[in-house]
């Protein structure tokens, strides 16, 4: 039982951080700038996905589907 019990509450001790800061964010990431501290960049970050080839590419597809769908369908 006791191995039980210690296995139980360790984890929950283990990543426990004491700090006299209100700012959990600034504890677990002290080298990234918080808002109040970076008040001119009021850019978002790029991240690198760019969504007009995604947007054109299922345009195109679904344009081609709907040409293969009327060629190919048996008239009555």
């Amino acid at each position: 039982m006791l191995v039980i019990a210690m296995m139980a509450i360790g984890p929950v001790t283990a990543g426990a951080q004491i700090s006299d800061s209100d700012n959990a964010a600034a504890v677990q990431y002290p080298d990234i700038q918080t808002r109040e501290e970076a008040p001119a960049d009021d850019d978002l970050p790029f991240t690198g996905f760019v969504a007009i080839p995604l947007l054109v590419t299922g345009a195109v597809l679904l344009v081609s589907g709907g040409v293969m769908h009327v060629r190919t369908r048996q008239r009555d």
